[in-house]
């Protein structure tokens, strides 16, 4: 099987001929290549990733923060700090009208025919999927700043709103242009927003359910209207919003931080295991703590529970990062890759 084939029919529950692997991002590449004497450009097929990620890039003019910092296309700082990045262009509205007069990006100044050039060569290999990181609720709480934005959903509702409103319709129109540019090369719909800490939903599951799902089930849509399956990236502990998340159509869950859920391996299969495809369950904050041997051993648990009768994508839970040992990131890929059990084809 390719890549493509393996993970894609992962996702429909059917058995592949191995456990389908898969990362969000390698961060420690350069550490790999060193290890097994390649080039990093190589690292990523030596591990046997059998997805690509790929979005398009904005083509429009950037605006910068006061200090001078380029922002992205909606005017914040991709810092990846999560909420220490101090420019938050939206923070001080008070009005719906101030939101709706902010200089909102347009859909349409995005290089979609580079991103589908990119597919294309991939498609035929790898399972392509895309944009990614395309939130709703981070985007609002990027324009306002985290503090900010959940003081506006308590106090001033119809703004906090009014932004999530605009975001939704943006994200919408970009991701259907992006799939009509890919066409049968990007075969999933994927998309990341994050409203759970490791302890539950930053938001309570009602706001959750009149905020959130109605403007998530609109991004779905998109997909399902264009014959793509629907992945979502969410981290932490979402399960009090599991069931609602299936019901509008996600099919893959990723990242399934397994140490952060009230459920175990077992009961997650048995709950869901019907209805989802999983990706992740492999501990990343494990990862630079433990031996080599240790990650093979969780490997192995995860994929004779989540693995059963296909349904499951194995990798970190997360990015791996920086600090996670070489020996680490080979040990996981390559027990994924070797691992057999009944119903797998022998190689």
């Amino acid at each position: 099987m390719t890549g493509r084939e393996r993970e894609l029919a992962a996702i429909r529950h059917e058995t592949p001929d191995r456990i389908p692997t898969d990362v969000i991002c390698i961060e420690n590449g350069p550490a790999i290549a060193a290890l097994l004497g390649i080039e990093e450009a190589a690292v990523a097929d030596r591990l046997g990733i059998d997805g690509r990620i790929v979005s398009a890039g904005y083509t429009g003019e950037l605006r910068t923060a006061p200090d001078g910092t380029v922002c992205n296309e909606w005017g914040t700082l991709d810092t990846g700090d999560y909420g220490t990045a101090h420019w938050y262009p939206l923070g001080p509205a008070t009005t719906v009208r101030e939101v709706e007069a902010y200089a909102w990006p347009s859909a349409d100044r995005y290089d979609y025919e580079a991103a589908a050039a990119v597919a294309q060569a991939w498609g035929t290999e790898y399972a392509v999927r895309g944009p990614y990181w395309r939130p709703l609720f981070c985007r609002v709480c990027d324009l306002f700043g985290m503090e900010e934005a959940l003081a506006k959903l308590a106090l001033e509702p119809a703004v906090f709103e009014a932004a999530l409103e605009v975001a939704g319709e943006q994200t919408a129109d970009f991701c259907a242009r992006l799939l009509a540019a890919c066409g049968e090369a990007m075969p999933i719909l994927c998309l990341g927003d994050d409203f759970a800490t490791q302890r539950g939903l930053m938001i309570s599951p009602e706001q959750w359910r009149r905020l959130l799902k109605p403007r998530y089930a609109k991004l779905f849509a998109v997909g399902r209207r264009a014959g793509k399956a629907v992945w979502f990236h969410s981290c932490g502990d979402i399960t009090a919003v599991l069931p609602d998340l299936v019901d509008i159509g996600m099919e893959v869950w990723e990242t399934v931080q397994l140490h952060a859920l009230p459920l175990s391996p077992e009961e997650l299969q048995r709950e869901y295991g019907r209805h989802l495809a999983f990706f992740g369950g492999v501990n990343t904050q494990r990862l630079p703590f433990v031996a080599p041997e240790a990650v093979r051993v969780e490997v192995r648990r995860r994929i004779e529970v989540l693995g059963e009768g296909g349904g499951y994508i194995c990798g970190p839970d997360h990015h791996l990062k920086p600090d996670v040992p070489a020996e680490n990131a080979v040990a996981l890929f390559d027990e994924a890759r070797a691992f057999r059990r009944a119903g797998y084809t022998e190689p």
